[in-house]
Order: structure tokens, then C-alpha cells, then sequence
């Protein structure tokens, strides 16, 4: 048999098995632990994961039941979404592995269920109908060409639709917390609960420590905005900062917030406070949004849209970017321990 026929005659079939990978996909991102990517958006308040396994699941409802026309014109409004969402990609310069794989799930989807019947003579309704049509439940046997439900779904995505790539704090003056002199300065981009950072912390921890204590590298600590209860821990971190001037008990109590961060039990203030003091973490009062400002400012300036991520500078003659876990543990710390041995100072 034609791989084509073969392909048509069980594309419901096919169809049920992408929509299920779909919905993998979006399981899969809400639970990776790789990296932390923080392109995200929203349709009328809903994650666009949500959203994504609502519409996946619908797919696959239509498809077992066989109601091709009703297929069509989903998966078509489908397309019309994903044009919306990759254009907002692509005019943010970050691109989400996770989502650009669900729109190829929805292309094929397309694909295997195009249908086109209508034989039109004049150029403008051959363009129209060229990306297919459906016939239209509850009608007298009219057909819609597939292109108005693509238009649809571009027009419903551009109103309903909130993103961002970056998420920020809000504030005003700067005065970003650093630690050691020298013109090399280590940049630290993570957050209290993104997994990766939790574990790319512990294995920084003694480097830090380590360089700290030579006193030729400038470290500094920014704390991404990734996750609703970050901008809590980051208050508290600022105010072990505010409390003692050595590196010592700020180091302490980052390893602490990650702590308590990985075990997702601490999201009230006075618990937060009570139980860094009973750690003997030192902590005073100061107002975090100055330093809000300047994170904000640091994320844009180096376009951060996942973390964790670190930067190595010397000046303005070197700069790399260590993005990811993987990058961090197997090229930025053996970077580190080459460039500053234990013991020597250049």
C-alpha cells in the first residue's frame, strides 16, 4: 500500500498518538530540571501549559470520536496560534525547545488531516481554499476554508495573550550586592526554586568560598525573578547582606534560602525570618527595592532568560556566558580552578 494511503487511512490514529506527545511535551516542561527557561505566557490568566494540555486533549477526544471537520478546523485555529506565539519568539529573541516542538505536533497534525474538495476556477478562491476546508457542523453542507479558522486563532492569541521573557523586580536605586576586588568579576545569575540552581549552587559554594578568600575576584550575586515566592527569599538574602559585610554569612544563608527553597515549605515571612535566626544567620532590616532595580537592570543588560546562567568577565576585554547546569559544572569551574589555583594569587 501507498505510505500516503497507508498514512490517511489511520491518521485519527496518528493523530491521538502526536496529541499525546503534546501533552508529554507539556508534562515534561513542567517538571525538567535541565535548565530553568522563563519565556512564559498566558491566555485569559491560564499558563499556556494549561492551556496546551486542555487543547491536546480536545484534539484527541475529536479524533477517537472520528468528527473530521471538527478536527480540521481545531487543529487549524491551532496553526493560527502557533504563527502568533513563534512571531512573539522571535521578536523576543528566546526560543522554548518545549514549545516550538508542540507547534510541530499541531503541523503535523494539520498535514495528515488535510482535506480539500471544493473545485473553484477563479485565482482568489483557489488561494483562499488552497489551505484546506471543512464542512461546518449543523449547516446545510457549507464548508469554511480552513484559512479563516488559522485567521481566528492569530486574532483570539493577540487579544487573550500575555508573555514575557523576562521577568523583573520593580524598583529604583542601585546597589548590587558584590563581594572581592579585582578586574575579574563572576556574575551569578539563579533562582532559590529552580532546581538546577539549587544543585549548580551546592557544587559553586566551596569555589566561591575559595576565590572569596583570595580576594582578586569580584563575585555577584543576582537573584532571578523566576518564581512567585523568589522576590521573599531574595528580601532575605538582601537582608543578610544588610546585616553583616563578609562574605561568610551571606554565602550561609544562600545555602540555607536554597534549602528551604528545594523543599518547598517555607512561603510565609515570620516563618522565613524565624528560621534563618535559628540558623544564626544575621539578619537587619533594608529596604530590597534599590537592589530590585539593579537585578532588573543586570538581567536586561545580559539578556538572562534562563537560569542558571553565570558570566565570567575580565573587564571589558573578556566576557563568556555559562548557561545551563551541565555548562556550569563541567567548563565554568575547572575554568575557575585554572584561572585562580588554590593558594596562588596572580
Amino acid at each position: 500500500m501507498h505510505p500516503y494511503r497507508l498514512l490517511i487511512e489511520h491518521r485519527f490514529m496518528i493523530t491521538v498518538l502526536l496529541g499525546i506527545i503534546g501533552i508529554g511535551l507539556m508534562a515534561f516542561y513542567t517538571i525538567c530540571d535541565t535548565s530553568c527557561s522563563y519565556l512564559r505566557g498566558d491566555i485569559f490568566g491560564m499558563d499556556l501549559k494549561y492551556v496546551g494540555v486542555a487543547y491536546m486533549t480536545a484534539v484527541i477526544i475529536l479524533a477517537l470520536l472520528k468528527q473530521s471537520d471538527l478536527l480540521q478546523m481545531l487543529v487549524a485555529t491551532g496553526i493560527g496560534v502557533e504563527v502568533y506565539l513563534v512571531s512573539f519568539q522571535v521578536s523576543e529573541n528566546v526560543f522554548c525547545p518545549f514549545c516550538l516542538s508542540f507547534g510541530i505536533m499541531i503541523l503535523l497534525m494539520y498535514v495528515i488531516n488535510y482535506e480539500r474538495s471544493i473545485m473553484l476556477n477563479k485565482r482568489y478562491q483557489k488561494m483562499i481554499y488552497a489551505f484546506g476546508e471543512a464542512e461546518i457542523p449543523f449547516t446545510n453542507h457549507q464548508r469554511i476554508p480552513l484559512l479563516v479558522m488559522m485567521i481566528i486563532g492569530y486574532l483570539f492569541v493577540s487579544f487573550s495573550f500575555s508573555g514575557s521573557a523576562t521577568p523583573a523586580y520593580a524598583a529604583d536605586h542601585p546597589t548590587v550586592p558584590s563581594y572581592g576586588k579585582g578586574a575579574w568579576e563572576l556574575i551569578i545569575f539563579t533562582d532559590y526554586f529552580c532546581p538546577p540552581c539549587q544543585s549548580v549552587e551546592k557544587e559553586l559554594e566551596p569555589e566561591l568560598a575559595r576565590l572569596l578568600a583570595r580576594g582578586d575576584v569580584k563575585i555577584t550575586f543576582v537573584d532571578f525573578p523566576g518564581h512567585k515566592e523568589t522576590g521573599l527569599y531574595a528580601k532575605y538574602f538582601l537582608s543578610a547582606v544588610a546585616a553583616d559585610k563578609g562574605y561568610q554569612n551571606v554565602l550561609k544563608a544562600r545555602n540555607i534560602l536554597f534549602s528551604l527553597a528545594s523543599q518547598k515549605k517555607v512561603d510565609q515571612e515570620n516563618v522565613l525570618s524565624a528560621t534563618l535566626q535559628s540558623k544564626n544567620i544575621a539578619l537587619q532590616a533594608t529596604d530590597p527595592k534599590p537592589v530590585f532595580n539593579q537585578w532588573s537592570a543586570l538581567i536586561k543588560q545580559h539578556e538572562i532568560n534562563q537560569t542558571p546562567t553565570c558570566i565570567l568577565r575580565f573587564s571589558s576585554a573578556y566576557s563568556r556566558k555559562y548557561v545551563d547546569s551541565e555548562h556550569i559544572r563541567t567548563e565554568l569551574i575547572p575554568e575557575l580552578q585554572k584561572r585562580f589555583p588554590k593558594g596562588k594569587r596572580e
